[in-house]
């Protein structure tokens, strides 16, 4: 009996008395068990609170990104603009010659 717990469990109503008694090692693997789960419950949470503000920073990312391929059309058609001008102006050749030498 040294190496198990015996529990008295007595109704109040009828008086009844149970008794039981658990192995020292079955508590001690439960103990074990719910500290692992408790752990793994801790770090399952933090783990889904980084990926939540992960997530946040991504599509904030995909939003900047989708604006700067935006910028990057403007400044090319700007830029194709420009071209169209200075060859409708005559500039163009002026510019080659300058960059020429």
């Amino acid at each position: 009996m040294k190496n198990r717990v015996t529990f008295l469990i007595i109704t109040s109503k009828t008086g009844a008395q149970r008794r039981f008694s658990i192995s020292k090692k079955l508590i001690y693997c439960i103990i074990i068990l719910l500290i692992l789960l408790l752990g793994s419950g801790i770090i399952g949470a933090w783990k889904y609170r980084v990926n939540v503000s992960l997530k946040k920073k991504s599509l904030l990312l995909e939003a900047e990104k989708g604006q700067l391929e935006a910028i990057a059309r403007t400044v090319k058609d700007i830029k194709s603009e420009e071209t169209a001008i200075r060859k409708l102006l005559g500039l163009e050749n002026v510019e080659e010659k300058k960059e020429a030498p």
